[in-house]
């Protein structure tokens, strides 16, 4: 897939991916309005439209980013509309909607960890939210706009037992996803017979940190505490900065994100990418013709610089990727510093809660709904008893 994803940009650019989504979108869209069997309401073609709207505005707003993610829409609208189909077979009532969306989500979350086990894929909890958002609009697009005739009535025990169960399963392995840190997968991999192929350093699920800044400082996520980089900043000045410099050329980047990996360095590692992404946005700034463009560029450059001077202070001053005062003054003169920054290093990084917070929210809920389900179970059997009575008795 990554093969392919680069040749296409490479051959077409990133728009080809955006452009691609938007086409799929339309058609499907065109075909719900004018090939459905019956015909379809001013209400549901308003939804099919605004739906479709939601889906380009999506589609468009991530490709000055990743947009090979759009991609998503695609894959998970039609395995959305393959799951209706599997379950509309044995649920006729308004709970096949929710049960498509969880199992569709369920598919993204073990889509995902299939990607964590292979070699240069990554797991992304982004990408689980874009699965999700493709499978439930679509759900939701068949249920406001289809209206299949099929479908109606209120779930009954049964689907109520069903959604718990289903739910149950689908938070349960979220939460396993966000207890699947760093520092226990370097723990089974190397204490459980089997998993010794798994590489602590580059297979990375979730990992936990802290949000530091301001709205004049800027605002980052780190794996240390702010008192732990200005300690490592002032501890390790002259021997970062000189590895620092070793990895200068920007050929050797990834050589040393891959030596110096989050797990084995997080204070070296997160510099070094703060550095890449402010040396990035001042070229293009400085190869930019557009005067919006080069503003942005100039603020990124200026924030992660600030960020750098605040927190990695000593290691900076030690090292060649120092700027001059008179670069220093020339880029915050051009920086558009109109919103508050945050910047994208460490941005999968979890802050606002702690494993443990975690582990309890997703287990209380996960015991919540199985007990819902076996208790709708119950009812459901009990119901089943008294429409179908043993001997041959009926109800009078």
């Amino acid at each position: 897939m990554r093969t392919g994803v680069d040749f296409v940009r490479g051959q077409l650019g990133s728009g080809a991916f955006t452009y691609g989504v938007a086409v799929a979108v339309i058609l499907a869209t065109a075909g719900a309005l004018f090939l459905t069997r019956h015909r379809l309401s001013l209400g549901s073609s308003v939804w099919l439209l605004g739906l479709a709207g939601l889906v380009l505005y999506l589609t468009f707003g991530l490709a000055d980013g990743s947009a090979e993610e759009a991609i998503h829409y695609v894959q998970y609208g039609t395995l959305s509309v393959l799951l209706f189909r599997a379950f509309s077979h044995r649920i006729r009532d308004y709970s096949i909607y929710v049960a498509a969306t969880l199992a569709g989500t369920f598919v993204g979350m073990v889509d995902e960890s299939v990607q964590w086990l292979t070699p240069k894929r990554y797991f992304d909890l982004r990408d689980i939210w874009l699965n999700f958002t493709a499978v439930a609009l679509l759900q939701i697009g068949i249920a406001a706009g289809i209206r299949p005739r099929m479908i109606a009535g209120s779930p009954g025990w049964e689907s109520l037992r069903r959604l718990c169960f289903l739910g149950a399963l689908t938070i349960g392995y979220l939460g396993l996803c966000h207890l699947n840190t760093p520092e226990r997968v370097a723990w089974y991999a190397s204490n459980v017979p089997g998993l010794g192929f798994i590489d602590p350093d580059r297979s990375i699920m979730v990992e936990y940190g802290h949000l530091h800044g301001d709205d004049t400082t800027g605002y980052f996520r780190s794996r240390l505490t702010a008192e732990e980089l200005r300690r490592s900043a002032r501890d390790r000045a002259e021997d970062g900065a000189r590895i620092l410099d070793r990895y200068r050329d920007r050929e050797d980047y990834w050589t040393f994100l891959t030596r110096y990996s989050p797990l084995a360095d997080p204070f070296l590692h997160e510099a070094r990418v703060h550095l890449f992404r402010r040396d990035f946005h001042l070229a293009r700034a400085m190869e930019s013709e557009d005067a919006d463009a080069q503003g942005t560029h100039f603020a990124t450059a200026y924030w992660e610089n600030r960020i750098l001077q605040d927190y990695f202070g000593e290691l900076l001053d030690a090292s060649s990727y120092r700027w001059s005062e008179e670069l220093e003054a020339d880029v915050r003169e051009k920086a558009d510093r109109a919103q508050a920054y945050d910047s994208w290093v460490s941005q999968h990084l979890i802050v606002a809660f702690t494993p443990r917070q975690l582990a309890f929210a997703f287990s209380g809920t996960v015991a919540a709904l199985v007990l819902m389900g076996a208790y709708a179970g119950r009812r459901a059997s009990r119901r089943k008893s008294a429409r179908n009575p043993p001997n041959g008795d009926t109800w009078r």
